[in-house]
C-alpha cells in the first residue's frame, strides 16, 4: 500500500528516486506504471496490480462502449512503464514532467493503491482543497464488517 508522502530531488537525467516505503509496496517488481493524471497537474504511478484492476474493470463495459475505448485510451494507451535502476530511480520522460509542472523536485504522495507525483509548491496550493473535499465527505468512510481473512491479522 502507497503511504505517506516524500520528497524528491530530480536529477539532470531526468531520474528521480521512487521512495523506498513504495518500492516495498510494489514487492519484487522491478518497474512502475506512470501516467499522466486525468483530472489533476500531476502524474499517477502505480504497481502492475492496479493496472490489471483497471483492466478487469474496464473490461466489464461492452466491447464497443465508447466509455470503456476512452478509459483504455488515456489510462492504458498514456501509461509507461518505468523500469526502475539499481538505486531505486526511474526516467520520468519529458511529456510526464510537462504534465506536472515537475523540474527540480518531485512530491510523492501516496494514495492506498496508487501514488501521485507533483511538483511540490503546486502539490500545497491544491492540499487545502482536497482536505475541504475530504471533510464534505467524511461520512463515505463507513466500517465494513471484516472478511475472516482479515482476523487472523
Amino acid at each position: 500500500m502507497f503511504l505517506s508522502s516524500f520528497e524528491s530531488s530530480v536529477d539532470a537525467k531526468k531520474r528521480v528516486s521512487i521512495p523506498a516505503a513504495f518500492r516495498k509496496a510494489i514487492g519484487r517488481a522491478d518497474s512502475v506504471f506512470l501516467w499522466p493524471s486525468l483530472d489533476k497537474p500531476c502524474i499517477e504511478g502505480a504497481g502492475q496490480r492496479l493496472m490489471e484492476e483497471f483492466d478487469a474493470s474496464m473490461s466489464e463495459l461492452d466491447l464497443m462502449d465508447p466509455r470503456r475505448i476512452a478509459l483504455a485510451n488515456y489510462i492504458m494507451g498514456e501509461a509507461r512503464q518505468a523500469k526502475l535502476d539499481e538505486g531505486g530511480r526511474v526516467v520520468l520522460d519529458a511529456e510526464l514532467l510537462a504534465v506536472a509542472g515537475v523540474s527540480e523536485k518531485a512530491k510523492f504522495v501516496g494514495l492506498g493503491d496508487r501514488f501521485q507525483i507533483w511538483e511540490p509548491a503546486a502539490y500545497e496550493g491544491e492540499k487545502a482543497k482536497m482536505r475541504a473535499l475530504a471533510r464534505e465527505n467524511l461520512g463515505l468512510l463507513k466500517a465494513k464488517p471484516r472478511r475472516p481473512e482479515d482476523a487472523a491479522e
